[in-house]
């Protein structure tokens, strides 16, 4: 009784942890507590759990977690409030399931780090496991915990590490601390626990206050019509949400292009004919981009439509990394087999991928990586396409994330796109936030959450291509196996 007591409680401490490290990520942004928690994270597990057993370790690592994911994702929750009425009763078990289901990856993690027997071991297993997360069963990187530097100079390391290589440089901070500590290296360890975030702060708030982006000729109009989920697709209000976005585009001055966000015909692509000549006219010889639904083979298709100066539309890309049970419901084909298939108004099960990541040639703009929605998330379908691109497109609907976390860590991950690739993005939200971002990350000119408007800026022209962008996922991988081999010679020098 008093082992499963003690056990429970652990459980309890771990989770706890994983709150205060939730507090670090975008909009919160509290940094400090993240780092104490992940100090105290390591701290558990070196002086408590070593002698532990692989199920005892998994549990800790999948507490933590669930403290983690419950709290950074409960954004998680807003698509079902839409209609709450009909779904609002689903929302707490999505939330936990999905919470949990992201938990094993940490849980796994401390199981591996319980056979390391180092601090070391423990932070190269949630390294290791933060990028699986990122790649397993489709990937969902959303909230790394890279984040918590997303609003510092700190953030700008990305830039030749990523982001999942900045999430594995933190951990990997945490069990230098605690190594050091345990070592009574007292000296050292209080330089490693001020001195690396120092440097790399001081260097990236060099990098910001000396390189000003800088601009091309062409200027952009960035439009938001601020359409609320509940009446985005409502007859009754799609028009009047249609033609505020007419005005927007035929308003003073003429600018070289006009961007719509994700979805913005109130129907699909080959019924909009009558709606695409209204966009010439108020376009009046200015090339347009806009995000349309559209029907193939009886599925959906989410596209981004090129209109040229001449008026005249076409299909310039798809959506190729769609949402999970808000796209496509995931083996939605054995499951039909078994008769458990199912559609409903909140889980789509009727969208079709494309062909994947691809850069498109824009006239004004030159060469562009398009992105639709959550594909900012994932670096590694930036970098797959970013090579002698000019610019990052990203139309989105971040109306189904609500008006607090979920539009804010959007724009933070799209923010650390930029940073890794040197790559200049333009970003068009449906109700915000839009904004054009330099290379830096930096948003030159942005319109807030839940404002009908539009902006006009200037395209910012690209960077050298940076480390992360030349190597990609490979610098991850070196930092990995780095840290492995640490471990490894540590543990040796403990069983010695």
């Amino acid at each position: 009784m008093r082992l499963g007591s003690r056990f429970s409680g652990r459980l309890l401490i771990v989770f706890v942890l994983g709150v205060g490290l939730a507090f670090g990520q975008p909009p919160v942004s509290l940094w400090p507590l993240a780092l104490l928690s992940l100090l105290a994270v390591f701290w558990l597990e070196t002086h408590q759990s070593l002698n532990g057993s692989l199920p005892q370790a998994f549990g800790r690592g999948w507490s933590l977690g669930m403290g983690y994911f419950t709290v950074s994702m409960h954004w998680i929750v807003e698509p079902f409030l839409v209609d709450s009425v009909a779904h609002g009763w689903m929302a707490p078990f999505a939330l936990l399931l999905f919470a949990g289901g992201l938990s094993v990856f940490w849980g796994c993690a401390f199981a591996l780090a319980l056979r390391l027997q180092t601090p070391f071991g423990l932070a190269f297993a949630l390294g290791f496991f933060e990028l699986a997360r990122g790649y397993v069963l489709t990937g969902f990187p959303w909230g790394a915990l890279g984040y918590i530097w997303a609003d510092t100079p700190v953030a700008q390391s990305a830039a030749w590490i990523g982001i999942y290589g900045l999430s594995v440089i933190t951990v990997f901070w945490a069990a230098c601390v605690h190594w050091l500590f345990l070592r009574k290296r007292i000296f050292l360890m209080v330089l490693v626990l001020v001195g690396v975030w120092s440097v790399a702060w001081i260097g990236g708030d060099l990098r910001l206050s000396t390189e000003k982006a800088a601009l091309t000729e062409q200027t952009v109009r960035l439009v938001q019509p601020n359409a609320p989920q509940h009446q985005k697709w409502d007859p009754t209000f799609s028009q009047s949400f249609f033609e505020r976005s007419l005005a927007f585009t035929a308003a003073e001055p003429s600018v070289d292009l006009v961007v719509w966000p994700e979805s913005a015909l109130p129907v699909s692509f080959e019924n909009a004919e009558t709606l695409i000549e209204q966009i010439a006219v108020a376009a009046d010889g200015t090339a347009l981009l806009l995000g349309a639904l559209r029907l193939e083979n009886e599925k959906v298709l989410n596209s981004i439509v090129y209109m040229d100066q001449n008026g005249v539309a076409e299909v310039v890309y798809d959506k190729h990394h769609l949402v999970p049970f808000g796209e496509y419901l995931p083996f939605e084909r054995w499951l039909d087999r078994i008769g458990l298939g199912f559609t409903s108004d909140l889980f789509g099960t009727g969208f079709a991928a494309g062909e994947g990541p691809k850069r498109i040639n824009i006239a004004p703009l030159g060469a562009v990586v398009p992105l639709i929605c959550y594909e900012a998330v994932f670096p590694q379908d930036v970098s797959f396409a970013s090579q002698e691109a000019a610019i990052l497109l990203l139309l989105t609907n971040d109306a189904w994330f609500g008006g607090f976390a979920g539009p804010q860590q959007h724009l933070a991950q799209a923010k650390m796109r930029s940073i890794e690739q040197g790559l200049p993005m333009i970003r068009v939200a449906n109700t915000g936030i839009s904004a054009m971002i330099d290379p830096y990350g930096r948003s030159l000119k942005e319109l807030g959450l839940n404002i009908a408007g539009f902006i006009d800026v200037q395209v910012p022209q690209p960077l050298p291509a940076t480390l992360y962008r030349r190597f990609k996922i490979w610098t991850v991988f070196a930092l990995l196996l780095a840290i492995f081999a640490l471990s490894l010679i540590c543990r040796r020098q403990i069983s010695g």
